[in-house]
């Protein structure tokens, strides 16, 4: 009788964390509110300007060079300090010309700040700076500036 209970409580633990754990996701993913919600903060200085969207293009191709082979440490040295300055950057005059794009960029260089620190997964932060990259390609467009890397 005694093992019965224990088999109970432990099952109605299992599910009860299940619920749990399925609430917190359906709140986070649809109701609950994103980083990206909200204007980002700058980080430093960026250069939002020809050359300085040309110099963001050429670091992301510097961490999708070193994602694709493979070299994590090399990607996080590319990515972290003026690659993702930037893209904090470009984020307030980006909104005031595209928002739905601004949203966007924000989100994308959130997953690959995920893929380098708590994922590390080489091919996908390949993958997610690319996205970044054609993103920062499209706000530099609707900024009024040339797309660089064209």
């Amino acid at each position: 009788m005694r093992s019965d209970i224990v088999k109970f409580l432990a099952l109605v633990t299992v599910i009860g964390g299940g619920i749990i754990a399925a609430v917190i996701l359906v709140f986070r993913d649809n109701g609950g509110s994103s980083v990206c919600d909200q204007p980002l903060p700058p980080r430093g200085e960026s250069d939002i300007s020809q050359m300085g969207f040309q110099a963001e293009d050429a670091g992301l191709a510097s961490v999708i060079d070193a994602a694709s082979a493979g070299d994590l440490q090399g990607a996080q040295e590319a990515f972290f300090g003026d690659v993702r300055s930037f893209t904090y950057g470009v984020d307030q005059p980006l909104r005031e010309a595209d928002e739905g794009l601004a949203k966007e960029l924000c989100e994308a260089v959130n997953e690959v700040e995920e893929e380098l620190t708590v994922d590390r997964r080489a091919d996908r932060v390949a993958l997610e700076a690319t996205r970044v990259r054609e993103l920062i390609r499209e706000a530099a467009a609707a900024l009024g500036y040339a797309r660089p890397g064209e």
